[in-house]
């Protein structure tokens, strides 16, 4: 199996539609879908042995109000089940890193289920400031950092 990573275009929007856990995506905008209109990136890894597509990211540029540095919202991130724990969402994660070195991404609503598996992928666990030691809740974000520029 060798993963390539590409840019999504229209003809996947169903496939990654069916291929999710409760979001719809779509061409163009639309109010409760993930549209590669509004994303930073959309990705999709397959199988560039039998092309196949195994799974799909989807990002956007976060604006921040008055002049203060934007940040990337990892909005979804999918690997279908047959295709788990082969390096599917390494592969998609690594390639948005490389996209956007300079730019904090911040995961939208990460599942407390898969913590270890974000720490694993390279994000930072960032408490909320009133977020009591060993609280199990997990109330703050999951993070990577802007990748500071090697002089």
């Amino acid at each position: 199996m060798k993963i390539r990573v590409r840019d999504a275009h229209p003809a996947d929007v169903e496939w990654m539609s069916n291929n999710t856990e409760g979001w719809t995506v779509t061409v163009e905008k639309q109010e409760g879908a993930a549209s590669l209109a509004e994303a930073l990136h959309a990705l999709i890894a397959e199988d560039s042995d039998q092309d196949v597509r195994m799974g799909w990211l989807h990002s956007s540029l976060q604006r921040a109000a008055g002049g203060e540095p934007g940040y990337v919202r990892l909005y979804e991130l999918h690997v279908s089940p047959e295709f788990r724990q082969r390096g599917v969402a390494r592969a998609l994660v690594d390639e948005l890193f490389a996209r956007v070195p300079d730019q904090e991404i911040i995961l939208s609503a990460w599942d407390r289920e898969l913590y270890g598996v974000w720490l694993k992928l390279g994000f930072t666990y960032v408490p909320e400031p009133d977020e009591m030691s060993g609280d199990c809740s997990y109330p703050g974000d999951m993070v990577r950092p802007p990748v500071e520029a090697s002089s």
